[in-house]
């Protein structure tokens, strides 16, 4: 009885799946972990600090997916204040730089990035200390990052404002990566009352902002245009809506996923994006066409959203969305996609 019970449990454990292995989000990260003969066996979720072919190192891992391999330049307590991409960026760029592909050398790299040297060199990466003072700013062309240690500059650099650059993602690592982005961000609806904003983004019609009565977010069939601004805009508008987002990626390539729409905003704030709102067609039936602009200033980046929303879902507060993306847009190509719009008719809201 004893063998027979030892059998089944050695037979049980035989079909159990091996231990899940860490992915990278990037083949540069890859080639970066191949490089530094990095050990990624038991790597805990989030931010952890590593030596690795007598490198110090800041690795990130989300999920089993490792999606960032840096020099260890920024301390926790820096990151949660500053909540900005460039810090992943310039520890990973740094470390880059020191560690080039066979296929590009470290001044091509820096000429091809248009990255700048202000003051100091790549030598001067190695004399950063994480007590040492940082600063940046940036406009819509460019950053500039600065390390100063008891009023004297150790090091300042510049360089552009573009989200293949700062994400070390391509375009088609981008576009492969965001279904499982989308999928994965936690939905948490804020408390209290909504945030009203009134700013405006490439046309005074495409907004971001929320329209209330009695206090309350408008969510009704009386006032359609409103109210999906307010579905769109916004995680606390009443309703449990679906949306079924056909992707445009590159080389004409179509992907059909869907997620609750209240995962798609919280994905796109989660991602620092700033959402805007904009009425196409209202047809007699009462079908609501519309463009919702998630909006990337720090990465410069726009994703661009046509959307159909069915005029008996606004009704019911349930039903689904249909939308097709374009992911990933550098900004100065979306004026371009906004021109015909901008020649349109404006549509009239309700009052204020």
């Amino acid at each position: 009885m004893k063998r027979s019970i030892l059998y089944i449990i050695i037979c049980l454990v035989a079909f159990l799946p091996a231990s899940a292995k860490s992915t990278f989000r990037t083949a540069e990260l890859e080639r970066l972990a191949k490089e530094l003969a990095l050990n990624i066996e038991a790597l805990p979720d989030g931010y952890c600090h590593l030596t690795a072919n007598g490198v110090k190192l800041t690795v990130h891992q989300k999920e089993q997916t490792i999606d960032h391999i840096g020099l260890y330049l920024f301390s926790e307590e820096l990151r949660k204040m500053g909540k900005s991409p460039i810090f992943d960026f310039l520890e990973r760029y740094f470390l880059q730089l020191k560690y080039p592909s066979q296929i590009k050398s470290k001044q091509n790299i820096i000429r091809d990035d248009q990255f700048t040297f202000l003051i100091g060199s790549l030598e001067s990466v190695d004399n950063i200390l994480l007590t040492d003072g940082f600063s940046f700013n940036y406009d819509n062309h460019r950053y500039q990052a600065t390390w100063n240690r008891n009023d004297s500059t150790l090091l300042s650099v510049s360089f552009p404002v573009e989200y293949e650059l700062i994400s070390g993602e391509n375009k088609i690592e981008a576009e492969d990566n965001l279904i499982n982005d989308v999928r994965s961000t936690n939905v948490t609806i804020p408390e209290g009352k909504p945030v009203i904003k009134n700013n405006h983004y490439l046309s005074k019609n495409i907004t971001n902002r929320l329209y209330l009565q009695n206090g309350m977010l408008v969510a009704s069939a009386q006032h359609p245009a409103e109210s999906v601004a307010n579905m769109m805009l916004s995680l606390q508008t009443e309703g449990d809506y679906q949306i079924s987002i056909t992707q445009m990626s590159y080389g004409f390539k179509k992907t059909v996923f869907e997620v609750p729409l209240r995962q798609w905003i919280a994905f796109c704030h989660t991602h620092g994006c700033e959402l805007y709102f904009g009425i196409e067609k209202i047809s007699d039936g009462g079908n609501i066409e519309c463009v919702v602009v998630a909006v990337n200033e720090a990465e410069n980046y726009n994703h661009v959203m046509t959307v159909l929303v069915p005029s008996d879902i606004l009704e019911a507060r349930t039903g689904k969305i249909e939308a097709r993306l374009y992911p990933y847009v550098p900004t100065h190509n979306v004026l371009n996609m906004f021109a015909a719009y901008r020649k349109s008719n404006p549509k009239t809201f309700v009052s204020k």
